[in-house]
């Protein structure tokens, strides 16, 4: 079962992710957690394959100020990626259905970002990640950007949005911009029935931790809505945006 922990850059995924894969864990659960940017098939070729990829996504020297390759040479590399952990959560599934995978972050905070930049629609956007993995449950660490840049001395220029035309004070470009971010996730979230934290109240990890836990022993059992109750609030939000998203 896939908990995905979603929300803007700066949000917390990380680290609410490894401290509720550890709270589940200390309760009596199966649990355990999933970098989204590292993926093992304990298989030479594919591993080596995903190193590449990685690389390529997620560069060790850094990013540049501005890209030159455009948003569809990123949305097929990150569809590739995702796909490989469509087939890593597939295989995992197979071997141990009880156990809950706690990831940092899915596919939608990509469709923000491409929908943002490129002004593609939503509906266009999610044929890229057919093959991704659907959480079972999506969890959004709804934040202001400005608690989000308070919280971490350096940001990506990606997560500031200068390859998104954002531009002048660091600061007010992330603001600017992670807002933007943060106007399509709530907008998805609440078309396709995601669990929202809303850390404006909710200060405390242990608090939200908490919280998520709650919810996934609540009436919605271990893990969120089953695959054909997400496959109609799939549809549904393509039919409700017509492919786009209105508050943006």
């Amino acid at each position: 079962m896939l908990i995905a922990i979603e929300g803007i850059d700066g949000a917390g995924k990380t680290h609410i992710s490894r401290k509720l894969a550890r709270a589940l864990t200390a309760s009596g659960r199966r649990a355990v957690y999933v970098d989204k940017k590292d993926l093992s098939f304990g298989d030479r070729f594919a591993d080596g394959r995903l190193a590449l990829l990685k690389e390529a996504l997620w560069p060790s020297s850094g990013e540049p100020r501005q890209d030159l390759l455009g948003t569809r040479f990123y949305l097929h590399l990150l569809a590739a990626w995702f796909a490989a952990a469509g087939q890593y959560f597939r295989r995992q599934a197979t071997r141990d259905s009880d156990t809950l995978h706690v990831m940092d972050g899915s596919y939608f905070r990509v469709i923000a970002k491409a929908h943002l930049r490129s002004g593609i629609e939503i509906a266009a956007l999610r044929g890229f990640f057919t093959e991704a993995a659907e959480p079972d449950l999506v969890v959004l660490l709804d934040l202001e950007p400005h608690m989000a840049w308070a919280r971490r001395s350096a940001f990506k220029e990606t997560e500031i949005g200068r390859w998104d035309g954002f531009t002048g004070d660091p600061q007010e470009a992330f603001c600017a911009y992670q807002q933007q971010v943060r106007q399509i996730l709530r907008a998805l979230g609440e078309q396709q029935g995601w669990m929202v934290v809303d850390q404006s109240t909710m200060h405390n990890d242990t608090e939200i931790v908490d919280h998520i836990i709650a919810h996934i022993a609540g009436d919605r059992g271990a893990c969120g809505p089953d695959r054909d109750t997400q496959n109609r609030r799939t549809a549904a939000t393509r039919d409700a945006t017509n492919g786009g998203i209105g508050t943006c």
